[in-house]
């Protein structure tokens, strides 16, 4: 790590100040690779919690018949 004792001079002679120069790329390409990890397990999370209210709720013909059952309009 530099240390800087005088503030005269070129900032280019300093060098870098940050520690692990150089593997900003590798952590780039780990860190998008873990954002598409974290979405796939995501969408089969939420699939599988949909099925499930799908099997306690029903599916779209047993919403549409809850839905025309309360319409007021409906005779």
């Amino acid at each position: 790590m530099a240390t800087v004792e005088s503030w005269g001079g070129n900032i280019a002679d300093i060098g870098p100040i940050y520690p692990m120069v150089g593997t900003e790329g590798l952590l780039v390409i780990v860190g998008v690779a873990l954002w598409i990890v974290w979405h796939v397990i995501q969408a089969k999370r939420e699939n599988r919690d949909y099925e499930e209210q799908i099997r306690k709720y029903g599916g779209r013909d047993s919403l549409k018949r809850l839905i025309a059952e309360e319409d007021p309009k409906n005779p």
